[in-house]
């Protein structure tokens, strides 16, 4: 009697065994399913990310083209123009007063005490896209906290950190249709929107902030709608200022001219 229930409970106790072991590998079937389900429908998500991302970087890398192409429409157009103009007869009206006149009121001189250029004004590989693109100017390469300065008499248009990649910068607004840009500065700028600031005046430091790949400013002339290659400005003096016309097709120089001797005239006569 005793074996005949030892034995019967053996029994329950096999088939609770088995039945328990049954459920465990269902249950662990139906879940492992469920994560290889999981898993697939992560990595479909994962490769459409991708393809997606592939298809953004194509799109973007299509606008930067046609942006330089219609950028480079406008540096055509202007060095039209300016090809009907005689630089050579604007240059025998301009006396040394007039040469000094044009000299204060565009953007000339270095940015910094900084003369080492890295990158210049052009197309050129991105050092951190690694594609080709247009540089609309200068790069020049230094210690960081090294002063920058206004490179001619201006109103801050902007003063702050830009999402566009220049990090901490400052666009100034100058007389007669120019601007000038300062990037990749030091976060402690000197002066903010609206201030007024004289040449020479210190408007920041030299930095790395933005898309940086080391301590630089990156220093940008810009003339109406046109970006034009601040090279010839940084040395621009009475002497080479013949080397400054010549070499500088955007900017329509007679009337530009014209206009700031105009206006020193009113002034004097006041």
């Amino acid at each position: 009697m005793y074996q005949r229930r030892a034995s019967k409970n053996l029994l329950y106790t096999f088939v609770f065994l088995a039945f328990s072991l049954m459920l465990v590998a269902i249950f662990s079937l139906y879940f492992s399913n469920q994560t290889i389900a999981v898993k697939k429908q992560e990595l479909l998500l994962q490769k459409k990310y991708r393809e997606l991302q592939k298809k953004i970087a194509q799109k973007e890398k299509e606008y930067r083209k046609i942006s330089d192409n219609i950028q480079e429409l406008h540096d055509n157009i202007g060095l039209n123009q300016n090809q009907k103009q005689n630089i050579r007869a604007i240059l025998k009206k301009c006396t040394p007063n007039i040469r000094k006149m044009v000299l204060q009121n565009i953007p000339h001189g270095y940015p910094s005490s900084t003369r080492r250029i890295t990158s210049s004004f052009g197309y050129r590989i991105h050092p951190i896209f690694h594609e080709e693109r247009f540089h609309h100017g200068i790069d020049f390469g230094g210690k960081e906290g090294t002063p920058i300065r206004a490179t001619c008499d201006g109103i801050v248009e902007f003063a702050g950190y830009s999402k566009g990649g220049y990090g901490n910068l400052v666009l100034l607004q100058h007389n007669y249709g120019f601007k000038t840009l300062y990037g990749h500065m030091l976060q402690n700028l000197r002066v903010q929107k609206g201030d007024f600031v004289k040449k020479g005046q210190i408007i920041g430091y030299l930095g790395n902030s933005g898309l940086s790949t080391g301590p630089h400013l990156h220093y940008e002339i810009k003339y109406l709608r046109s970006f034009v290659d601040p090279k010839y400005f940084l040395k621009a003096n009475q002497r080479n200022f013949a080397t400054l016309l010549k070499n500088n097709t955007a900017i329509i120089w007679q009337p530009l001219i014209s206009a700031i001797t105009s206006s020193y005239q009113k002034f004097t006569s006041l």
